[in-house]
């Protein structure tokens, strides 16, 4: 994730350090700051989920069964690895909580973890290092073990590193983050999507992948990366249906749409793309320009509310340390999407691009899942 001004308003498999033995540490009540402020009456409620320890930051989560895991990373590990100037040590974390936020288990990952994703009912699989040196970790939750690979190719082709996983018919996905851009491509392949006109590429032209499958190598030590989407390829803008040509220069948070589709936030760009059919001779791809008050508004996460049954909002404000639940008055309607980003929690039209906040006054919120007791 790049740096995103406010607008308007290696292989290792160890036991899982810190786990705890079947008791939980209950968590303290801590208020939401006053700062924190709803748009929308008495339609939604807000309250603290939890808050990290110590100066650990939390970002993605997942819901494996009836547990969350949360990455928290460490402030004092850089966006590629390595360590901040001065410090000698640093280790992030992933927490399992049970659904009243108390922590079960601490889980020590390399780096600096950015996605997760859960590969099946005892495997989640984590992404550190963002900006180079990318690394996976397979968490196994039931023997309590985790093993890290790096990237088999490197640097990588992108010139980054690897933000979020998602999981889609059996194949993990992985987001080409911090991409090497350039102001003059050759072939120049205008009119590049980074605004509302497809006009022009205000922060460069990325003609590298954006997406790579995500295989693990036999050696047990390392993982394949494969593109499966570049930048500069045909795309449709929305709404409208005009030609363009595709051009995300912040690929960072990945989702699932209701119909199973790949959705990407390009986030200093202000977009979500839209990959129908990933992975087959029918693959292809739109963008949605997102707004806030008619400007460009850039994202972090975005999630759908689930089609049925009951369900809450967890969102992690990451520099405040905090872990926010949001419930709906009369429960979320089905199949609703819902953002973060630049201090604020949004209801997002994904047909038309507007949307709307729900909350504003928070610092910088990331993640963001809908959680089914």
């Amino acid at each position: 994730m790049k740096s995103v001004p406010v607008m308007i308003l290696a292989a290792l498999e160890v036991v899982l350090a810190g786990c705890s033995s079947g008791s939980s540490s209950s968590a303290p009540a801590v208020p939401v700051p006053s700062s924190v402020s709803g748009t929308q009456g008495s339609s939604y409620s807000i309250s603290v989920f939890a808050k990290a320890p110590g100066t650990l930051l939390p970002d993605d989560m997942v819901q494996l069964g009836n547990t969350l895991f949360v990455i928290c990373q460490d402030p004092n590990v850089n966006p590629d690895g390595t360590l901040a100037a001065g410090v000698t040590s640093a280790q992030a974390e992933v927490l399992e909580y049970d659904l009243n936020g108390n922590v079960l288990q601490t889980l020590n990952v390399p780096g600096h973890p950015d996605g997760m994703t859960a590969y099946n009912a005892s495997t989640i699989w984590v992404s550190s290092n963002e900006d180079a040196n990318p690394v996976i970790t397979v968490i196994n939750t039931s023997s309590n073990t985790l093993t890290s690979y790096t990237s088999d190719v490197a640097p990588l082709p992108n010139g980054g590193g690897l933000d979020d996983l998602k999981l889609i018919n059996g194949v993990v996905y992985a987001s080409a983050s911090n991409p090497t851009t350039t102001a003059s491509p050759s072939p120049n392949l205008a009119p590049y999507s980074t605004d509302s006109s497809g006009a022009t590429a205000e922060y460069g032209v990325n003609t590298g992948p954006v997406l790579y499958s995500v295989s693990l190598n036999s050696d047990g030590k390392t993982f394949h990366p494969a593109a499966v989407l570049m930048s500069s390829t045909p795309a449709t803008l929305l709404p409208g249906n005009t030609p363009v040509t595709l051009n995300m220069t912040d690929t960072d948070s990945s989702m699932i749409d209701p119909s199973g589709d790949l959705v990407i936030a390009s986030q200093q760009d202000s977009e979500l793309v839209f990959v129908a059919n990933l992975g087959t001779a029918q693959q292809s791809v739109s963008v949605l320009p997102m707004t806030l008050y008619g400007n460009p508004w850039p994202l972090d996460d975005t999630r759908w509310s689930p089609a049925s049954g009951s369900s809450f909002m967890l969102v992690t404000d990451t520099p405040a340390q905090l872990i926010y639940r949001i419930n709906a008055q009369n429960a979320f309607a089905p199949s609703t999407a819902y953002s973060s980003g630049q201090g604020t929690v949004l209801a997002s039209n994904t047909s038309t691009g507007v949307m709307t906040p729900i909350y504003i006054g928070m610092n910088n919120p990331h993640g963001l899942i809908f959680v089914t007791p």
